[in-house]
């Protein structure tokens, strides 16, 4: 830009100069020559603010890349979650309790109840799978309170999901119960007792006439359902 003004500048000052020169012998070469002195400052002028018009431009180049190399770094956040990021020890859990069925789904990390993540391809953790989703899906994990007279209309289904180094498990249990009013809680204290790894469930539970939420521990393994 610099450079620009100076070349921009030269020319005022020699017709300047030119200007000075003939107006003492000739008056009308004054009056000609005056609009060549005026014409210089905005040459100047003009080339200054083009020059600031390539230098905006640039910074907005400039800035465009860094816009994109943060969309760049997102998007590879985002991919590189695979599954989401979980927590071990943690799990989300679903009740939903419409007339006389309850619905249980349990989503967790399957570091809690195998105690890892990867695919077992072992003779020992082929072992510990199978064993551990036996018990999983055996009786006792789950109870909705006796009153209600409930019991499980469909065997427990569970599907494992894995992706990269995460893996979860999704368990899903059906209840019918014979005295739908009288449902009022839903144990997990046997899912707690058997798989120590188990340590926060976050609970969402709706009924046909309200919803709410709860956290479950192994010192409050309880869910209350209120109508």
């Amino acid at each position: 830009m610099i450079n620009r003004l100076r070349r921009a500048v030269v020319p005022v000052v020699l017709v300047s100069s030119i200007a000075g020169s003939a107006c003492g012998s000739d008056s009308n070469a004054s009056d000609d020559e005056a609009p060549e002195t005026t014409a210089g400052p905005a040459t100047a002028t003009s080339d200054d603010d083009h020059g600031g018009e390539e230098g905006h431009d640039g910074d907005d180049e400039d800035q465009d890349d860094e816009d994109h190399d943060d969309e760049d770094h997102d998007d590879h956040d985002d991919e590189s979650g695979g599954l989401g990021a979980h927590e071990h020890g943690t799990a989300e859990l679903s009740v939903a309790w419409i007339d006389a069925q309850v619905a249980i789904d349990l989503v967790s990390p399957t570091f809690n109840v195998f105690g890892f993540e990867y695919e077992p391809t072992s003779d020992d953790d082929l072992a510990i799978e199978a064993d551990r989703t036996e018990v999983l899906t055996g009786p006792g994990m789950v109870a909705v309170n006796d009153d209600a007279r409930c019991a499980m209309i469909d065997p427990v289904s569970t599907e494992v999901e894995r992706d990269g180094t995460h893996s979860e498990i999704t368990v899903s249990w059906v209840f019918e119960c014979e005295n739908a009013d009288a449902v009022s809680e839903v144990d997990f204290s046997g899912l707690f007792a058997e798989f120590s790894n188990f340590e926060d469930i976050d609970v969402q539970w709706i009924s046909d006439t309200q919803q709410s939420s709860a956290e479950l521990s192994p010192s409050s393994a309880t869910v209350s359902l209120d109508r």
